[in-house]
């Protein structure tokens, strides 16, 4: 049983731009659940256009969690964001409510649908400690904390190295069956349609803003932030700073964007336990079906 959930609850999964956000709101509205976002570019605040983030319509009809976490050129690991999504998880089951686990970011599903065990984060004053060793005397420490992970860390990477010592002798778990509790279901769409679709909503990204959202990020975090490698913002980047045209930066977050999709459909098209379905209606069905009721 997954730590902090003792609840059903249903995931939707899928690659970018294949109706995760439409699905996920009708469910929500039909069985009394909210939304944990499962996606790494809307955890960031001030984001909001070229991240595809729900609309403020949107989040007035269904209440999401594991949106604007962290601020531009952050990252959150996949086990930070698994202890706060379980959390916020068991927070809406304890109030009767389903929670449903929705989004693309491959490793942030797993983790929850998994269970998986990850180590400890590093610590700062350890983390110092350690960099400023040199790569000979941080083999030798490892071997002397961890032998195991000595013999299978690729020693010349040296910030695994680095990694692999301050995590020594810590249980590493990634199950292959997903736990009990959860019911995911899958959404899917042809690659033309997906690139259609894709095209459609960088088009309105624009109109809405974008351009002076990017202005707005690299202004206020710098123009080399990790925020601006965000696919999107890093296509357009370049048309604010005056190295691409309007129709090459375009071109360039379609094109990332549908890399993404590639990416995703790999990723997720090898869970055996994903329900693909084609419309609302059959996702309906099979959420009445796994025990839960209409409101």
């Amino acid at each position: 049983m997954m730590s902090g959930v003792r609840a059903k609850f249903v995931a939707v999964v899928g690659p970018t731009a294949t109706g995760k956000t439409a699905l996920s709101l009708h469910l929500a509205e039909r069985f009394g659940g909210e939304i944990v976002c499962a996606d790494s570019r809307t955890l960031y605040r001030g984001m909001d256009i070229g991240t595809a983030k729900p609309t403020a319509a949107e989040q007035a009809r269904v209440r999401h969690h594991m949106l604007d976490v962290i601020d531009p050129g952050e990252r959150l690991s996949a086990a930070a964001f698994k202890q706060l999504a379980v959390g916020a998880m068991a927070d809406i089951a304890s109030r009767g409510r389903l929670p449903l686990l929705v989004g693309g970011s491959g490793l942030y599903v797993d983790a929850v649908l998994f269970d998986y065990e990850f180590p400890s984060e590093s610590e700062p004053a350890l983390r110092a400690r350690l960099e400023a060793m040199g790569d000979e005397d941080l083999l030798e420490l490892l071997a002397a904390e961890d032998p195991e992970a000595y013999e299978t860390v690729e020693r010349t990477n040296r910030r695994r190295v680095i990694r692999a010592i301050e995590t020594a002798g810590e249980r590493r778990t990634r199950r292959t069956e997903m736990v009990p509790e959860a019911l995911v279901l899958g959404t899917i769409l042809n690659k033309e349609i997906v690139q259609h679709r894709v095209e459609q909503r960088v088009k309105k990204m624009l109109e809405e803003g974008f351009i002076r959202e990017v202005e707005d990020i690299g202004e206020m975090y710098g123009w080399e932030s990790a925020a601006l490698e965000v696919i999107g913002y890093r296509a357009f980047k370049g048309y604010v700073l005056g190295t691409k045209t309007l129709e090459q930066a375009t071109a360039d977050f379609v094109r990332g964007d549908m890399a993404l999709y590639k990416k995703q459909v790999t990723w997720f098209k090898r869970h055996e336990g994903i329900r693909w379905v084609q419309s609302a209606a059959e996702a309906e069905q099979l959420v009445a079906d796994f025990g839960l009721r209409y409101t």
